[in-house]
């Protein structure tokens, strides 16, 4: 008889707890790729739950929040303390985030720029 009642009540338990459950925010998935002076490195980040590799997953998550996901905000523009060496660092950043999709490439004159306009997301080259 008891065990008769814990398989109605479990299944009812666990249906119950799933309705309850607060809802989860969605994952952000992207792939980080610098290409700098002859050598390519490469990041995973994932957002909700702060991850992947990457080597500050939680302030990179917290920067694209801010941003509110466009990346067109940490886009080189002229007018940022640097210094004006010439040694170009490409980055390309794909996946999604929140659900929508992310295509974003832009070239830096140094990875100065880099550091000043895409980090914590770009990690430093």
């Amino acid at each position: 008889m008891v065990r008769r009642a814990a398989t109605v009540v479990l299944p009812a338990l666990a249906a119950a707890a799933l309705i309850a459950a607060p809802a989860q925010a969605q994952e952000s998935y992207l792939r980080i790729t610098t290409y700098h002076g002859g050598s390519t490195a490469q990041w995973f980040l994932t957002c909700g739950p702060d991850g992947g590799v990457h080597p500050e997953p939680g302030a990179a998550c917290d920067r694209l929040e801010e941003l509110g996901g466009d990346l067109d905000r940490i886009r080189f523009r002229p007018g940022v303390a640097c210094p004006r060496i010439f040694d170009p660092v490409h980055v390309e950043i794909r996946g999604d985030y929140l659900g929508e999709p992310v295509d974003f490439t832009d070239d830096y004159p140094n990875p100065c720029f880099v550091e000043r306009l895409a980090a914590p997301i770009v990690p430093a080259v």
